[in-house]
């Protein structure tokens, strides 16, 4: 299927396919599976709080029920949600690509981001990251900071396991506010896991679980990570956690 974009004019959502493509002030985006998704308030949420910060005055609650009316609730994708520069709200219903529970990171040699807690502005750039950490071989980036640790992945945010406990880069990281992440607090809450929040550096999680996480492949065991520290897998785990992750989609309203 070809993605479809469309304007909201106020009241509607307008068909706009073919017309140029502006910079982003914010986008979001989720997985939509047969009608399920998972946090779909939370990223409308994340949504208007970012497009408020960028100085969007209107209220976003007509343009985000019509958004999700407008879901396909048969098949697979993965929508978008854009405030332009020129202060237009845009919708997309795009495809999904091909969906993996694995993945190699390598790290980059630079910090591109000129707004990194705000999903939108910056999609450009990390895209250019990410091609590059495909040149090596990996499929994502990782984001350092000035003193050499862990800050973000370019499309994934990273987390890793030592001694039963989960640990994330902390709040004072330049790094966006993943939905996904918080969906993991959740699942760890009930599960009576700690999630704390530490410093690392790549070196630092040698022989440590490390998954990759975003909205679209949920989590992936990190198995590689080129010219970085030595990882270790856990199959039972990556299985128990994701299966806990999909028990958490919930059915889009009835049409």
């Amino acid at each position: 299927m070809a993605d479809k974009r469309f304007r909201w004019n106020g009241s509607e959502l307008i068909p706009v396919d073919g017309a140029p493509i502006l910079p982003l002030y914010v986008a979001d985006s989720w997985l939509v599976t047969n009608g399920n998704v998972v946090a779909l308030q939370q990223h409308f949420e994340r949504f208007a709080s970012s497009a408020a910060r960028q100085g969007l005055v209107r209220p976003m609650d007509a343009f985000t029920a019509v958004a999700t009316g407008a879901l396909p609730r048969k098949g697979s994708f993965t929508p978008r949600i854009d405030l332009t520069e020129r202060g237009e709200l845009e919708f997309w219903i795009r495809a999904v690509p091909e969906l993996f529970t694995t993945i190699i990171l390598a790290t980059s040699e630079s910090d591109v981001r000129t707004e990194p807690d705000i999903k939108g502005p910056d999609i450009p750039a990390l895209a250019v990251l990410r091609e590059t950490a495909r040149t090596q071989g990996a499929e994502d980036a990782v984001i350092l900071d000035t003193s050499g640790r862990i800050v973000d992945g370019a499309t994934t945010c990273i987390l890793w396991w030592r001694d039963g406990e989960i640990f994330v880069p902390p709040k004072e990281a330049r790094r966006l506010d993943s939905i996904t992440v918080k969906v993991i607090r959740e699942i760890a809450e009930a599960r009576s896991i700690a999630v704390k929040e530490a410093w690392a550096t790549p070196a630092q999680l040698t022989g440590s679980t490390v998954w990759a996480l975003n909205s679209l492949h949920g989590i992936r065991q990190v198995t590689s990570w080129i010219n970085g520290p030595e990882l270790v897998s856990d199959l039972p785990l990556l299985q128990s956690w994701r299966a806990s992750y999909t028990a958490l989609n919930v059915p889009l309203p009835a049409l």
